[in-house]
């Protein structure tokens, strides 16, 4: 899988909300270079991390794995945000060009619109996670 560098900023943001990294086989997970940007893994067993971008398998250092996020899928977006009681009302493609995922946040809708699906799944999930620390309704 390649995501964007969107998915990628989203992601490292909700591992800052609280979010916290899987390492789970079959997992993807990735971490930010200083200036170089960032690198994706599978998780295998082991556990060991195979990396997308060279092919190479190492093992994961267990002191490392706090630099780590982790990149839930669309399916796992939304089990997420149904635990935090926020349901996905609706995701539907625009006019051929953007994804809007529509929320339920207690008694207001929230929408979320970006290029790609997992991306516009992802912030709906990251805006749950803010509005749950703000003591709002996820």
């Amino acid at each position: 899988m390649w995501f964007t560098r969107q998915q990628f900023e989203v992601c490292n943001e909700l591992r800052m909300w609280g979010l916290e990294p899987r390492f789970e086989p079959g997992d993807v997970v990735a971490r930010g270079f200083a200036d170089l940007g960032f690198e994706e893994f599978q998780v295998l067993p082991g556990p060991k991390l195979l990396s997308l971008t060279a092919g190479t398998a190492s093992p994961l250092p267990s002191d490392h794995s706090s630099h780590f996020f982790w990149i839930p899928s669309v399916d796992e977006c939304i089990a997420l945000l149904e635990r935090r009681g926020v349901p996905c009302i609706r995701c539907e493609r625009q006019d051929g060009r953007q994804w809007r995922v529509e929320l339920q946040c207690q008694d207001e809708s929230e929408v979320q619109v970006a290029t790609h699906l997992h991306e516009a799944m992802l912030r709906a999930l990251l805006s749950a996670y803010k509005r749950s620390f703000k003591g709002g309704a996820a």
